[in-house]
């Protein structure tokens, strides 16, 4: 992308939208007048002419609401999302419409916040849903946009504890819970409302506590594999993946596994029926080590519950470098406080 002007507002949000350090804004729902006492306490604090042009768009937990704020700090145009309990994560495309995941129309637990993604027009006219969310599979969290308009969804699929055990985890790994949901990264077909593609958790698991199963081995060793006897939630929601991100020009996806304190990085190249395979093994993980067993938990650790990881778009500064919001910087220590990192991740010349 360049930085030149857009006419549209939702080009200028989408490119936006990308800069991790806007995070901040995220609580500045007021306008810039509102004061308390001697001391603006809300509103925008700073704004220089180094901002970047453009809009926010952002949606608070907890509410139905959809808003985009301009660089002063003032609501241009707002979504209520019907019948959601929550809006989660949202997209501008590019003719206007939002895409939004929300509360899904459903008694399950939870699915206030998951369950359903949906478009509506700029003029806040329904134009289309799709829903994963029965107790075998759900979608949750966080999605984002290919350029051929396809969703990447993030969902949780839920296996029994006897179908954990058969892959190898620990009888009382997880005494606390009645199941295990590792999650699903799934394309689907906005046009089609079909799903497309998908890479499993499932597929790429490892443990080193029984040997008479094939997917025994030293853990150490095998740092594509995700080992099922890390449980540092001892919860069925094993890995609790918040954030989900495509690189159009490596073809490959991000996500922020944040019960490991890890991002992921996968190949989308992969056809499903590859992904698998070894083909679908993690490309590179980073964050904490010691969740593959290379590495000390408080020594080495250097995510702590983090969010929002995504490459930088090409035509802003650092461009294919990563960014992570890092919630904590360390809860073993009295060194507690949030962080934005970037990272430049190793390619090789191919």
């Amino acid at each position: 992308m360049s930085f030149e002007k857009s006419p549209s507002p939702a080009r200028r949000c989408s490119k936006k939208r990308r800069l991790l350090i806007l995070f901040a804004l995220l609580i500045m729902v007021f306008p810039a007048s509102a004061q308390v006492g001697l001391g603006r306490t809300v509103g925008v604090l700073v704004h220089t002419e180094a901002a970047y042009e453009g809009y926010t768009l952002f949606s608070p937990v907890n509410t139905p609401s959809v808003y985009l704020m301009n660089n002063e700090g003032r609501i241009i145009h707002t979504w209520e999302i019907e019948g959601a309990g929550a809006a989660l994560e949202a997209h501008l495309l590019d003719n206007g419409h939002l895409v939004v995941v929300a509360g899904a129309r459903s008694n399950i637990p939870n699915s206030r916040y998951s369950g359903s993604i949906r478009e509506y027009t700029w003029d806040n006219a329904f134009v289309w849903e799709i829903s994963f969310n029965s107790r075998v599979f759900r979608q949750h969290h966080a999605i984002d946009i290919l350029p051929n308009g396809n969703i990447l969804a993030i969902g949780w699929k839920t296996h029994s504890l006897d179908e954990a055990i058969e892959m190898g985890l620990r009888p009382q790994a997880l005494a606390s819970s009645s199941d295990v949901r590792p999650d699903i990264i799934a394309e689907i077909d906005r046009s089609k409302s079909e799903w497309v593609w998908q890479w499993d958790t499932w597929d790429h698991l490892a443990q080193d506590f029984d040997a008479d199963l094939p997917n025994y081995g030293e853990i150490s060793l095998h740092p594509g594999r995700i080992d099922i006897n890390y449980q540092p939630e001892n919860d069925g929601d094993w890995m609790h993946t918040n954030a989900v991100h495509y690189h159009p020009e490596l073809d490959q996806i991000v996500i922020s596994v944040r019960n490991f304190d890890e991002f992921w990085i996968i190949d989308h190249s992969a056809s499903t029926a590859e992904a698998a395979g070894p083909a679908g093994d993690l490309l590179w993980r980073w964050g904490n080590p010691a969740a593959y067993q290379q590495g000390d938990p408080v020594v080495d650790r250097q995510l702590f519950r983090q969010h929002d990881v995504q490459w930088i778009e090409d035509g802003l500064p650092g461009a294919g470098n990563i960014l992570i919001f890092n919630n904590r910087h360390n809860i073993d220590t009295d060194e507690e406080y949030s962080s934005v990192l970037e990272l430049k991740p190793p390619l090789r010349p191919d």
